[in-house]
């Protein structure tokens, strides 16, 4: 016989303090997530362990100070708690021989990569089964935080005003973001908060950087909202013969003013989804939409209520339409394409089940796809594929079957609670469901385009879902079987409880010591990176004080986090990029002196103990490889840099050091596609492969080749050639290329205004003066302040004869930039010439 629904009002006893503070504690937690990117930063992930912790901590004091409080027992423990020890157990340093039986090609791979090594085989005597433990210490902090909001989500919420109000807040919280959004659109600047850049793109997703997972989180929101607007509608009129005057009285009524703002946080929440342009979101939206109606619908308890989402969805397209139906209409308009738009991320699942049947049963380690999957990597992508686009192919990569499994078993666990409590008529607090499943569905369907559950801001709204959905389930008292608790007499003790307390508080302890770290190491690092900027546009000639400052700040991002490989590889780059600043006149290439060279050999030994760190990072195959080879003249480099270049296809320096090698060893068409694939990923390199090219392989066809349509490059090939007589046609051709192209983007509408400054150089250039000056004209009205563009235009109108016109550019120019001396002199010449009047009045 079917278990009987639970009256959560009758579940627990009255509200206590500490449920005050876990309920404070919780509703900023998710107030603060969306607010700071998603917590996606090493500070924010910081805070929000932190704030896990405490609500965790305070539930376990509960259970100390007041004695009469039961844990409650659920089944969707036994995955989660699976789950945590499937990564605990891939950082354990386990014999080889264990771990051979356990994952065979764990050991294969590693003892592959690392056989080189000196002393390797006692190096190799232990293994863990992850690939890189950093990267898995790091999930698993979250996956901790995570599953203790779960576990006390799941206990504390049991009442339903409790619910209710955790639901109005998620509302409240996704309506705020959703009016930022709304904000940005109509009047941002394409900046977050209208001060941080995106980093692509414009900023049209609230305070998300990526707009599909800004649609996962405004999914959840409005779940929220459903669930509470549901739950009201059931209190209100259940039992009551419903007419429209009763609800027209209702909706008018002080108690329908919280209806109608739910209702505007629906519809706006929904039309900024839309607005973002995020495929996945619009998507799961509809699908999660034509499910929840047809279930309402459906059920006799909220029968005839689907009409509320048909006009939520109306009222939405309403909105869609003022804010930018064109935009929302051409995105959706590409979902005939699909097949060719997806085309990439679906080879991307493919080679992530072909990195999966390597390391079947318990996977490569939580984390670790960035740094495991590119030597798996067939799909067309250029770009580092960081996440697989699937959550749940990443997770099956990740932890192998076992992890997969535990995750499927939640997702049932929580789905067989939704059809209880949607079969349960006689509760309102039940009606929830409906809300929270809406959330749950879209979420579900996204994750299979999108890694959106990989953001903390997403993951914790997702877990309180569940939380809610596995309460509401929970059966009765009142002459049905009690919810179970975990009673046993052990667990009454006091002293136990304290143990647990003491036990738990440790673990944060460790915790938190990690991600504290990993926020100090990140500080330093963003310091470290905004001096490599520096360096990097002066092509590495910096000064001894800016290197020491940019490898200072780098050693202590790597003595934070000592075992993070990134940190560890680019601190021994930094120190070789200081030891190869001198350049050989005659040969242009780096000279080292001989002193020099013990401190190359010391930078090659790092690096060979950063391969123990992730024996898969293939940049530092690379980098070593590259100075054994060209530095040390070892002939082991040149093995290394390929193994690199197969470890790491889409890193842009592996790509760099494979193609130099190929053009060392008179490869020079082989190395195109690598040197092409190095430019398209970091542009930085465009200039040293040009070099490679020109001065080195005496093929300035490829040169012009690699710059592609993009004019600043061609034209950077044109004048490095433009001495070389013997490159005379082939200067001309790209000089040509140029022109070409820059008229094309001038033509179109609203070309940059760099594009048109150039193409007035160029007509500068050819003396046709009347067009410069036009170009000129045009770029400056885009970009008022460029002093230089204005400047070269008051010279043209002097040359033109038109004087008034050429000494008020000039004028302009010294508003902008007061000690311009060249436009003070070129005001000083012109005033004294024939015509020097502006506006009536003569130039003195």
């Amino acid at each position: 016989m079917m278990e009987s629904p639970v009256n959560p009002e009758a579940l627990d006893c009255p509200a206590s303090r500490f449920d005050a503070v876990i309920e404070g504690l919780l509703i900023s937690l998710l107030a603060f997530m969306p607010l700071a990117f998603g917590a996606v930063q090493a500070w924010s992930e910081a805070v929000v362990v932190a704030f896990a912790a405490a609500i965790s901590v305070c539930f376990l004091l509960k259970l100390v100070f007041e004695k009469d409080v039961r844990i409650i027992w659920s089944w969707a423990y036994v995955p989660v708690a699976l789950f945590i020890l499937v990564a605990v157990f891939q950082l354990m340093r386990l014999p080889t021989d264990l771990v051979s039986i356990i994952s065979p090609n764990t050991v294969a791979t590693k003892q592959e990569l690392l056989g080189d090594l000196p002393n390797s085989s006692e190096l190799l005597r232990s293994m863990s089964l992850s690939f890189y433990p950093n990267a898995t210490k790091h999930d698993l902090r979250l996956i901790l935080s995570v599953a203790a909001v779960f576990f006390v989500v799941f206990n504390v919420y049991r009442r339903t005003k409790q619910i209710k109000r955790l639901l109005g807040a998620i509302a409240i919280i996704g309506g705020a973001i959703a009016v930022l959004a709304l904000a940005q659109q109509l009047f941002g600047n394409g900046r977050i908060y209208w001060l941080v850049p995106p980093g692509a793109g414009k900023a049209y997703s609230g305070p998300f950087v990526n707009h599909s997972h800004y649609g996962q989180f405004m999914n959840l929101s409005i779940g929220a909202a459903l669930a509470l607007i549901l739950v009201n509608i059931h209190e209100v009129f259940t039992g009551k013969k419903v007419n429209p005057s009763m609800v027209l009285e209702y909706l008018s009524s002080p108690a329908g003013r919280l209806l109608w703002l739910l209702v505007s946080m629906i519809v706006v929440g929904a039309a900024t989804v839309f607005v973002s342009l995020t495929r996945g979101g619009m998507v799961s939206m509809f699908v999660a939409v034509g499910l929840t109606t047809v279930i309402l619908s459906w059920r006799q308890s909220l029968k005839g209520q689907g009409w509320i989402i048909a006009l939520l969805a109306l009222g939405a397209f309403i909105c869609v339409l003022y804010i930018g139906f064109d935009a929302v209409y051409e995105r959706l308009a590409t979902l005939r394409e699909l097949h060719q738009a997806e085309g990439g991320r679906w080879q991307i699942v493919k080679d992530v089940a072909s990195a999966w049947t390597r390391f079947p049963l318990l996977g490569m380690g939580l984390g670790t796809h960035s740094v495991v999957y590119p030597m798996f990597d067939r799909s067309t992508i250029a770009a580092l594929a960081a996440y697989a686009e699937n959550e749940y192919a990443q997770a099956a990569e990740e932890t192998g079957i076992v992890g997969l499994v535990a995750l499927v078993v939640f997702g049932i666990l929580v789905w067989v609670a939704y059809v209880r409590n949607v079969r349960s008529a006689s509760v309102p607090i039940r009606s929830a469901a409906y809300g929270l499943g809406f959330g749950l569905m879209a979420i579900m369907l996204h994750s299979l385009s999108d890694f959106g559950q990989h953001l903390p801001a997403n993951a914790f709204l997702s877990v309180v879902f569940c939380a809610l959905m596995l309460g509401l389930a929970l059966p009765g008292h009142k002459g049905h079987t009690r919810a179970k608790t975990a009673s046993a007499p052990l667990w009454r003790s006091r002293g136990v409880r304290i143990a647990g307390l003491v036990c738990v508080s440790g673990i944060w302890g460790w915790v938190l010591l990690s991600a504290n770290a990993a926020r100090l190491a990140e500080a330093s690092w963003e310091k470290a990176f905004a001096a490599e900027q520096g360096l990097a546009e002066k092509n590495w000639q910096g000064r001894d004080e800016e290197y020491i400052d940019l490898i200072s700040n780098a050693a202590k991002a790597a003595d934070f986090q000592p075992e993070n490989v990134e940190y560890r590889h680019w601190l021994n780059v930094y120190r070789w990029r200081s030891l190869s600043r001198t350049i050989d006149p005659s040969t242009g290439a780096v000279f080292i002196p001989e002193q020099a060279m013990a401190s190359v050999s010391r930078i090659v030994e790092e690096l060979h103990k950063v391969r123990l760190l992730c024996p898969t990072y293939g940049a530092t195959y690379c980098v070593v490889g590259q100075l054994e080879r060209f530095a040390l003249n070892d002939p082991n480099g040149a093995d290394r840099i390929r193994r690199g270049f197969e470890l790491a296809p889409c890193d842009p320096t592996a790509c760099f050091v494979a193609g130099l090698l190929d053009a060392d060893e008179g490869r020079i068409n082989v190395s195109f596609e690598k040197f092409s694939r190095a430019v398209q990923l970091d542009g930085r390199f465009f200039r040293e492969v040009v070099d490679v090219y020109i001065s080195y392989a005496d093929r300035a066809d490829l040169a012009v080749a690699i710059a592609g349509d993009y004019t600043a490059r061609l034209a950077y090939v044109a004048n490095t050639l433009a001495n070389i007589e013997e490159h005379k046609d082939v200067v001309e051709e790209a000089q040509s290329r140029v022109v070409e192209l820059l008229k094309k983007r001038c033509s179109e509408p609203d070309p940059p205004a760099s594009a048109l400054a150039s193409l007035a150089n160029i007509y500068r250039k050819e003396e046709d003066y009347e067009a410069a000056m036009e170009y000129y004209r045009r770029a400056l009205a885009l970009d008022y302040g460029q002093v230089q563009w204005r400047f070269a235009r008051a010279r043209l109108l002097a040359e033109a004869d038109r004087i008034p016109e050429a000494i008020h550019e000039a004028r302009i120019c010294l508003r902008l930039r007061p000690q311009f001396k060249q436009a003070q002199k070129l005001i000083e010449d012109l005033s004294i010439l024939p015509g020097a009047v502006i506006e009536g009045t003569s130039v003195r």
